[in-house]
């Protein structure tokens, strides 16, 4: 059964604090977990005590290269739709996960 969780709360409430202690909660129980953390200023990687080895910097540029291609077999697509599409991709290429916890820096709006 799929479950949706959601932490949320202004800036400096803990949302990262209680990112983490889920994620190594269910991590002990042997789930896989896809941790992303959308904040310019990340703090989840520090805090599980792993290493931030790919940003959200190298996925902005990896999307705006690909969105700025010619589709020639479907020139209609407009830049939303290519980046909503490729967003998709991205996840649905993450076989073994359990989880993804997906963070972003405070403010309107979600992922």
């Amino acid at each position: 059964m799929t479950k949706v969780i959601a932490i949320t709360g202004k800036g400096g409430t803990g949302k990262t604090a209680v990112a983490a202690l889920l994620i190594r909660s269910l991590s002990k129980k042997g789930q896989f977990i896809l941790a992303v953390d959308a904040d310019a200023d990340t703090n989840l990687p520090e805090t599980l005590g792993c290493e931030n080895v790919k940003t959200i910097g190298d996925a902005k540029e990896f999307l705006q290269a690909e969105i700025t291609k010619p589709r020639p077999d479907n020139p209609d697509m407009n830049k939303e739709s290519v980046l909503q599409s490729k967003v998709y991709e991205i996840i649905e290429e993450m076989p073994g996960y359990d989880l993804l916890v997906m963070g972003r820096p405070e403010g309107s709006g979600c992922y």
